[in-house]
Formats: structure tokens, sequence, C-alpha cells
């Protein structure tokens, strides 16, 4: 009855997760749809075909076009090459392929011919996604805005300076005369409103002095350049230093004086300040950049999910396997007594691993959602590290390896949880018989940091890792203000060591490093786990939740690795100030919270 109990607690937890998981991918998922959906434009990706084949358009398709995003990626009915206007298809088309070769983003302008007939201006803003081999490729990926109203301005704009030449200085805009060099001859009153300068104090400067250093090689080398070999009417943006010292984003168009004979001998200009616009267009990045960023969060909770439910499954399934054939064998009889004992020993071994990790997976729920509470009391290091050899040292003797504790007799006190802290000590040797050879050695130690100590490291940087971002040997005491010093506790084993690729992430939960357990074989320490033949066991829990309790006593974790040479793992806990001494009275010995801890196991577990 209690197995089936556990069982169903066990079933019930995992369709509690399942749900939870199914219920954060909704959540993203909706969330992409409102985001993409209130974007003022069109997000699409598209083949790169001759037709650019849509594979997805936004529900902004049918307000642009005319056309249900249906109709381009399910009927086929239209493709997105058949909107372009014929005198646009071609230019369109050389731009795009020049970029898909160079798998470089561009962005362009063009018409469309919509449902109703009407013409529309567009601007397009797409980058090449390869292919599986990442080489050639596959589709685009964009956003695309409907700029018609920009354009029948820009044209509008163009004829009020051919009719409204000689009113300049009524205008808003910024209009400009040059020596062929850049510098200014003429400039419109309007030069103090955009640029804060009066006229007078910029005549006889160059435009290159103002102009922003990023773009000043631009429009030297491409725009004043093509004017001066007999191209004009050109439009460029750039930036422009305003008198407050920041700059100020301009739109010009540049447009050549002639002499009689067609030399060019001055430049002209008229420039809008487009800082707003471009404005918008950097919050329509980051908009873009965070709707990637969501697609990118749901496809990793996506992936999670799946991985959770492959390793639990695979957890649960091998010692239940074994439980069940050993329960047949007894059902049909045993007569040796010592075979009877040894079969259910190993059920009972098998029952308290899948208790475990349904205790972890309650503890971390708990940690995570903040309903965990440490039951903190003054704590003598060298009974916890006692505790936790007592409890291990059976494992290492049955693999015959030298399992030695070493810690000095004048270690001080540390403000903590005492089960907790015991856990997570418990879980790093666990770690470290499990990965190391039979006959290896593994040690249990401490030792008291002083204040202001450096920290104790003997391999290079790429072999050691720290969950603190700055490695320090001091903290600042929360009851009372002083830094105090450290106990460091370290588990050094003789092991297979991990690999720099692994090392940063080992604390992570549902890491186990590069391999994945095959779903046909049992890891759960054997030999070939300490020798790396067989894949990481464990469903990635122990070190994430030691991390979680040692950081909720305001610790933290090193790790010193290299493979097929041994880890050294320190877990540093502040020591417990006389303030802290003073409010807190010595708990009960940790032998009774030994007690206290397995018959809260056996209540948790029915």
């Amino acid at each position: 009855m209690a197995d089936q109990n556990s069982d169903s607690r066990e079933l019930r937890a995992e369709i509690t997760g399942r749900q939870k998981a199914e219920k954060c991918l909704r959540e993203s998922e909706r969330f992409l749809e409102i985001l993409i959906g209130n974007l003022p434009g069109v997000v699409y990706r598209c083949r790169c075909d001759d037709e650019w084949t849509s594979e997805y358009l936004s529900e902004g398709c049918l307000e642009l076009t005319g056309y249900p995003p249906a109709d381009f990626v399910e009927t086929r009915r239209i493709t997105w090459g058949q909107m372009i206007h014929p005198e646009d298809r071609r230019r369109v088309r050389v731009e795009a392929q020049r970029f898909v070769l160079e798998n470089a983003p561009f962005h362009t302008t063009y018409r469309i011919i919509t449902a109703s007939s009407t013409v529309k201006h567009i601007w397009d803003h797409s980058r090449p996604v390869s292919d599986a081999s990442g080489v050639e490729a596959a589709a685009l990926e964009g956003f695309i805005t409907d700029i018609t109203e920009r354009v029948r301005a820009d044209v509008l704009m163009r004829e009020s300076e051919a009719r409204y030449r000689l009113l300049t200085e009524h205008m808003r805009d910024l209009v400009c005369q040059h020596q062929i060099d850049g510098r200014f001859i003429y400039l419109s009153s309007s030069s103090e409103a955009i640029l804060g300068f009066s006229p007078g104090e910029l005549i006889g400067t160059s435009l290159y002095e103002l102009c922003h250093p990023e773009d000043a090689t631009r429009i030297r080398t491409q725009t004043h350049a093509r004017l001066l070999t007999g191209e004009n009417h050109l439009l460029s943006e750039y930036r422009m230093r305003h008198k407050s010292g920041g700059y100020v984003w301009l739109e010009a168009m540049w447009q050549t004086i002639t002499d009689e004979r067609g030399a060019v001998v001055q430049l002209q200009t008229c420039s809008r300040d487009i800082s707003h616009r471009r404005g918008m267009e950097a919050e329509r990045t980051e908009l873009l950049a965070r709707e990637q960023a969501a697609r990118q969060d749901a496809e990793k909770a996506n992936a999670a999910k799946d991985d959770f439910l492959a390793l639990v499954s695979h957890e649960l399934r091998t010692p239940l396997t074994t439980i069940k054939i050993l329960m047949r064998v007894l059902q049909e009889g045993v007569e040796m007594k010592a075979e009877r004992q040894e079969y259910l020993d190993t059920i009972s071994v098998e029952c308290d691993r899948q208790i475990d990790m349904v205790l972890n997976l309650l503890d971390i729920s708990r940690i995570e959602d903040g309903t965990f509470d440490f039951a903190y009391a003054r704590v003598d290091v060298r009974e916890v590290l006692g505790s936790c050899c007592k409890i291990e040292s059976q494992a290492a003797e049955a693999r015959k390896q030298d399992f030695k504790l070493e810690i000095p007799p004048d270690l001080p006190y540390v403000l903590g949880d005492m089960k907790a802290l015991r856990r997570a000590i418990c879980t790093i040797i666990e770690n470290a018989i499990k990965y190391t050879t039979d006959g290896g050695s593994i040690t249990l130690s401490a030792r008291e940091v002083t204040k202001g100590a450096p920290p104790e490291q003997n391999g290079d940087a790429s072999s050691v890792y720290s969950t603190s971002e700055q490695v320090t040997e001091t903290i600042v005491d929360t009851a009372g203000g002083e830094a105090v010093g450290h106990i460091a506790i370290s588990v050094t084993d003789t092991g297979r060591g991990i690999g720099p690729e692994d090392l940063p992430h080992v604390f992570e939960k549902f890491y186990r490093g590069k391999s994945t357990v095959p779903r046909d074989k049992t890891t759960d320490g054997t030999p070939d786990d300490a020798q790396g033949r067989a894949a990481t066991p464990g469903v990635g829990l122990g070190l994430y939740l030691a991390l979680r309790i040692v950081e909720g006593h305001g610790g933290r974790i090193e790790v010193e690795s290299e493979p097929l040479r041994g880890s050294h793992f320190t877990v540093y806990l502040p020591v417990m100030s006389d303030r802290q001494a003073e409010q807190f009275e010595h708990g009960s010995s940790i032998d009774d919270e030994y007690e206290r801890y397995e018959k809260l196991r056996a209540e948790e577990t029915g």
C-alpha cells in the first residue's frame, strides 16, 4: 500500500510539473501573439525562392495588403513576389539576392499592389536564416511597415522646395549651401532651432566638423563623392552635433549647383530633424529583440519540459523495474534467508532513491516559491561534518575508497540550519563517491578562512568556477554590520573530474553534462560511471539544491576540477558573529536533528 501511495504521489507530481510547464508555454505564446499583433506592420518569414513563398505572416498583413495571412501561407492564393510592383521586382530581387549571398541583414523600400489595386510604399527590413548546414540561406525573416505617407510627404517636400526655394527662411527644415569641400556658405535661420547654432556661428566651418565621427566617413566617401561624379538628388541620414553637445539625426536631400558648363560648383542640402523617428525605429528594434527573446525563452521552456519528463521517467522506471522483478522473485519463494534479505535490502535502497528524488523536487519547489524556511540556530560545523562522514562512509567502503575526515578542533560556529547544511554537504560527498573509481580517495576537510585571506586555488582560471562573481573571503554580517570570516568546507576526490565546458553549468537545475542518459541503461553510480564509460546519472538536482541551501546561508561554492584529475569542491559559510551569537541559543544535537529528519522523511512519503 505504501508503494502504491508513493507511486500515486510521484504520478501527481509529474502531472503537476507538466501542467505548470504547459501553462508557462501557453502564457509565453499568448504574450508573443499579443506583442506581434500590436506591432505597426507585418512580421514575416519567407523562402528564398523566386516568388518569396511565405511561411509565416502576422495579422498585420490584412491591413497592409488586403489579403489575410492564410492566402499566402496556407492556400497559396497569392505570393509576396506577385504583390511587388512590376517596376520594382527586378531591383528588389537583385538587392535581396546580393545580401543573401553575403548572409547579411538588409533593408529596402519598394511598392506593392494591394487587393484593392491601390499602390503602397513599404519599408522591408530582413535577415537571412541559414539552413541546417549553416552555409546557405534557407529563408528570410523580417519586418515590413507601411511608409506610403512618408513617401508622399517626401514627394510633397521636394515639390515644395522647387516652388518655394526663395522662401527657405520660413521653412522648418534646414537649408544649406556648401562649398565643394563641405564648408557652409549659407544656412537658413532654422539652424538655431535644429542645431542650436545661429547661421553666423557656422558660416565658414565644415559640415564634417559637426558630423558624427561614425557618419562623417560614410557621407564623405559615398554621398559627397557621388555628387561630385554627376549624381544628384541623393537622400542620406546622419548625425550632426548640437550646440549643447548631443547629436541630432538629420535626413538630408543633397543637390548639386552647377555652372553654365555643367560643372559642380556648390552643394545644397535640405535637412530635417528625424531624431523622433529614429527613436521610434529604435523602440521598434527593441520590440523585435524582445519578441525574439520571448520566443527563445518559450523554446527553452518547452525543451526543459521535455528533458525533465524524460529524465524523471528514466529515474523512476529503472528502480521500479528492479523492485518489480525482485518482488516477483520473492513472491515465487526464495529458500535462502541471506538471498531474501539481499533482495529486500535492494528494494529498500531503490525506494530510498525515489524518496530522495521526490524530496529534492519538493524542497526545490519550496525554495523557489519562497516557502522553504531555514531553521537558523548556532551550528557546530564539526558535528555536521562528523554526521556526514557517518552517513556516507558506508557507501565509500563498499567501493573500497579511502574516506578521510580532516577537521581542526577549534572551528568557530556558523549560523545555519543543521539539517539543510548536512544535506548540502552529503550531496557533494555522494557525487564524489559516485564519480570516483573503486580504490580512489575522498577527503572531507574544513578550515577557518580569516578576514582578508586570499582564496585557495591550485589550478588555472579555466579549471576553477565560483558561484560568486567576485571571489572574496569576507561578507557583511547583516546582524552586526561588520565583516566576518568564513569556514571553508572542502570535498576532494580523485575521480574522473569535470570538463571545462561543463564546469560553469554544474549548479544549473537539470544539468548533467554533455551526455544524456540512454533510456535503455541503468546508471546509478556504478564503476562505469566513475570511469566515464556510462552517461551522467541522476536528474541534475543535487548540486542545484546544495547551492540554493548554501546561498540561503549567505555562502557560496567554488569548484576546481580537471578531467581525469579529480575535483575539489569548497563550501564557504560565514562565521557566526558575536551579535548573532547573542541572538541565537544552541539548539538540539545533530543526532536529534538527524532522527527528526528521518521522521519527517517517513511522514512525507507515507
